[in-house]
């Protein structure tokens, strides 16, 4: 099965009066696991459906491989789509439900019957095919859509929050399933999620979305370590990262010294290329992994809660100026809620925003 890439070109979408999508480009290759991510609303689901077909686009192009798909039908636009529905058919077996829109399409019985055998094998189906979709878990009727999909050797994979109705466990497990499956493949695929650590887990890019428009666009670590502004620095991540007001003290050698609000006795300081004035505001971001605990001089946090996970855990909790704040440790910590612990920051992980958002450097 071979994929082939997907390329939009100053994409918007206006729905009345309101603009949805916000001249997007994008560039996906051929055979590459792209993520769309991003909160409620800011548009990845209607930008997904406008490279289906489903959306007309208002102004822009979308171009599939060489094809300048913005006016094609859905139907011949060589893409596949899976919804966060499985909308099986609950009469048809999961063969019959597989075999679908081939039997649609007239193709030969056995063509129908080595399409639907092959993607039943990949997803570990075989011994299901007999059987109605009330006889199968959630994670095994969303293979089935998946496989549905599949026999019709599309070029590109259309995911839309395809795991939001599975259990904790199993949204798990299929996460991992879908990478094996676009590794098995090798074929283009695009998924949306408002999950960031679906995102994570499975992209090749990500795609982060807002208002819409792609506030950054990256792989997956290169956005968590290096975000263009404020939004994507707290989105991806998870627990978010603390964002701190702050003052411009002074200037070191590698950037400058800076003051949180309500913290005057305590300096930061922070790695800036970019020249800034003394006095200036600005945000200051620090990751709960890089907050460590000290018995110097630091941050007072008033632990309130604590999430115990094991291996580790996140530590909740107010500065005395009222921040809440968010600290990881390494094993167990029993006994810290309650009390009163003082952290630093670790020096080189200190992200600087501008009071706007935009990432200073």
């Amino acid at each position: 099965m071979e994929g082939t890439g997907v390329n939009l070109d100053a994409v918007t979408k206006t729905f009345g009066i309101v603009d949805v999508i916000r001249g997007v480009d994008m560039e996906i290759n051929k055979g590459e696991f792209a993520v769309f991510v991003g909160p409620s609303g800011c548009g990845k689901s209607t930008l997904l459906r406008m490279i289906a077909g489903l959306e007309e686009t208002t102004s822009g192009k979308i171009r599939i491989g060489e094809r300048d798909v913005t006016n094609e039908d859905p139907a011949k636009r060589g893409v596949a789509m899976v919804f966060q529905s499985y909308a099986l058919y609950p009469h048809l077996t999961v063969f019959e439900n597989m075999a679908f829109s081939l039997r649609l399409a007239r193709r030969p019985k056995a063509e129908i019957m080595q399409k639907v055998h092959e993607a039943a094998e990949i997803l570990k189906l075989t011994e299901q095919l007999e059987k109605k979709p009330s006889e199968l878990s959630g994670g095994q009727r969303q293979r089935v859509a998946i496989g549905r999909a599949i026999v019709r050797a599309p070029d590109v994979f259309l995911f839309d929050e395809p795991l939001s109705n599975l259990d904790a466990e199993l949204r798990v497990q299929m996460r991992l399933e879908l990478a094996r499956l676009h590794k098995a493949l090798g074929v283009t695929m695009i998924y949306v999620t408002h999950d960031q650590v679906e995102a994570m887990t499975l992209a090749d890019k990500i795609f982060v979305l807002q208002g819409g428009y792609v506030q950054q666009w990256g792989e997956p670590l290169e956005l968590y370590e290096d975000p263009s502004n404020r939004f994507v620095a707290g989105f991806i991540g998870s627990p978010s990262m603390n964002f701190f007001n702050a003052t411009i003290a002074g200037h070191t050698a590698d950037g400058i010294s800076a003051r949180l609000d309500g913290q005057p006795d305590l300096g930061l300081e922070v790695r800036l290329s970019q020249a800034l004035e003394v006095g200036a505001e600005i945000v200051v971001g620090i990751r709960p992994e890089h907050l460590a605990l000290t018995d110097g001089p630091g941050l007072r946090v008033t632990v309130d809660v604590a999430e115990e996970l094991g291996g580790m855990s996140y530590q909740h909790g107010t500065l005395e100026g009222g921040d809440a704040v968010i600290f990881q440790q390494s094993g167990a910590r029993h006994g810290l809620r309650g009390t009163v612990q003082t952290v630093v920051p670790e020096p080189g992980n200190i992200f600087a925003f501008d009071r706007e958002g935009d990432r200073l450097r």
